[in-house]
């Protein structure tokens, strides 16, 4: 009896040496439940039959967090973020424990609502927080509830919730961002991931990169982690290396440093994303949400990220029975694209909640980059059907263009005190000036929701004319974000010589006054779109449509 307790102590001292520090359980009503992955940014392991988990972390990440099974949603923090992560606050060398509560949903089918680029600052000139508030709320909420009759709702929020030049000059940063969307009250589930105006620009030198992204991961979570929502996996991946070399860039209160970064994962980013993935089944439909695009037409065949990952995470996709779709934020506008040496990936580029980061003026309304009118994504999924999307404008509901009359935008070109400063600053030719006579019957058709293979045909009186696909610059965008900037300089904020819309269809009619027809076509013959215009079509940015 005395050697088996003796024996009995000596496995007991040995388990509880190689016992990890962070541990917990996880549960639903009450219950354990086996098989759920737990990973602190490096490793993985799966809760046991009694619901345990037990992890050996270096704890550099700053979290611990469970990879939520299909069925299921994590009980929420706070009304606002579902309770998948904890933070990790104690140092490598002491153990911490942190239990899990899950609660059960039918997934079958739900709703996806995508935002990017809230860009939420506090700024009285800006008004966002109003904006936010009494523009875009009530569409989301709208959408929320429409949709829940269909099942649970989400939100996917892609980056940039604050503004980091804005952090110590307006009090308001990132923690602040959470507890205005707390106090709204914002009306879903909210997943989010880090972007460059994530980034407490206060901290320079050394490990950059992990130690200012300290408040949004206190708020949001781990940069890196995964939850799988009825049959598929969602993957949420912070691709925003900062670097913000001290010394350098615009000088504003908390800031040290020039606020660059590198779109880029961390080698520590690319060995969870593959752990991850390789627990996930192959039929699954695998989505991937980062703040800059991983593929992009700002160039040819461009990429925003070094290939070499590219080429990983499509290698780590590669088993899967689905293509993977990229949903990002960043870059301000509508760009859906795909490269030809990546054709299972397909990069959604969502136009920025703020149109332009709140800058065009209050009592217009909210343009994209490229003209777009400001909106976000709807993504509504289906067990054993393909996803659907659509684009849902604050104003107009569903809708994918705006069609311009030329003669009518010349006229406003040539009689703006604006467009005529525009034109010394620009004395190079790098503006395009639409009060030339050569735009003259020209009509244009900004079409922000293109897709791969999409075309379009503009007609008039029924004879087809020539449509030319361009990236000629958006007039609209021109007056409500460049003309104010020229006019009256905004802080923090200089015009640029110019900003090209990926999806811009220009044709020339015969004659002032007669009628066009635009139809778009999907790649597989579908008419998309069809819209008689009477001309002359006028031009006022600053106006509602009707």
């Amino acid at each position: 009896m005395k050697r088996i307790t003796i024996l009995t102590a000596c496995l007991l001292a040995s388990a509880l040496a190689l016992a990890g520090n962070v541990r917990g359980r996880v549960i639903c009503d009450g219950l354990p439940v086996q098989g759920v992955p737990v990973s602190d940014g490096a490793s993985i392991v799966l809760t046991d039959a009694s619901g345990r988990y037990d992890l050996d972390s270096d704890k550099s990440d700053g979290s611990v967090f469970i990879i939520t099974p299909s069925g299921f949603i994590a009980r929420t923090l706070d009304g606002l973020r579902p309770g998948f992560w904890q933070p990790l606050y104690l140092p490598a060398t002491q153990e911490e424990v942190h239990d899990f509560v899950l609660e059960k949903q039918d997934q079958s089918r739900y709703t996806m609502l995508m935002l990017a680029d809230l860009h939420l600052t506090n700024d009285p000139d800006r008004q966002d927080l109003r904006r936010f508030r009494e523009e875009v709320l009530p569409c989301i909420r709208e959408q929320a509830a429409r949709a829940a009759s269909k099942g649970p709702v989400y939100t996917v929020n892609l980056g940039d919730t604050t503004h980091d030049v804005y952090w110590g000059e307006m009090g308001f940063n990132e923690f602040d961002g959470l507890r205005s969307l707390q106090d709204l009250p914002y009306p879903t589930p909210f997943y989010s991931i880090m972007g460059n105006h994530d980034h407490d620009p206060s901290v320079v030198g050394e490990d950059v990169d992990r130690r200012a992204g300290w408040l949004n991961r206190d708020c949001w979570g781990p940069g890196a982690y995964s939850v799988n929502i009825g049959g598929d996996h969602w993957v949420f991946l912070d691709n925003i290396f900062y670097i913000n070399v001290e010394g350098k860039g615009k000088k504003a209160p908390g800031v040290k440093g020039d606020r660059s970064y590198k779109s880029k994962l961390t080698t520590r980013q690319i060995e969870w994303l593959a752990a991850d993935l390789a627990l996930v089944d192959k039929d699954a439909r695998i989505y991937i949400c980062t703040h800059a695009p991983v593929l992009y037409t700002g160039g040819k065949n461009g990429l925003l990220m070094p290939q070499s990952q590219v080429e990983r995470i499509a290698a780590l996709c590669a088993p899967f029975r689905h293509d993977v779709t990229v949903f990002s934020g960043h870059i301000h506008r509508n760009d859906i694209c795909d490269h030809p040496d990546f054709p299972r990936i397909h990069q959604r580029s969502l136009p920025a909640t703020s149109g332009i980061m709140w800058t065009t003026p209050v009592d217009w309304p909210l343009y994209g980059n490229e003209g777009s009118d400001a909106g976000f994504w709807v993504g509504e999924f289906e067990a054993g059907a393909a996803p659907r999307y659509r684009l849902e404008t604050y104003l107009y509901g569903e809708k994918y263009c705006r069609i311009y009359d030329m003669n009518e935008v010349g006229k406003a070109y040539r009689s703006s005190e604006g467009i005529k400063k525009m034109k010394e600053l620009y004395s190079d030719g790098s503006r395009l000036d639409y009060g030339d006579k050569k735009w003259r019957n020209y009509v244009f058709l900004n079409y922000w929701g293109w897709e791969p293979g999409d075309s379009v045909q503009i007609l008039e009186k029924n004879r087809s004319l020539k449509v030319e696909a361009t990236r000629y610059e958006d007039p609209a965008k021109t007056f409500a974000y460049e003309l104010p900037r020229i006019m009256n300089p905004y802080k923090h904020s200089t015009p640029k010589p110019k900003d090209n819309t990926f999806h811009m269809f220009v044709a020339r009619a015969s004659s002032a006054k007669s009628p066009v027809t635009v139809r778009i076509y999907a790649s597989d013959g579908r008419l998309k779109f069809e819209k008689t215009v009477q001309r002359p079509i006028t031009f006022d940015p600053s106006e509602k449509e009707e």
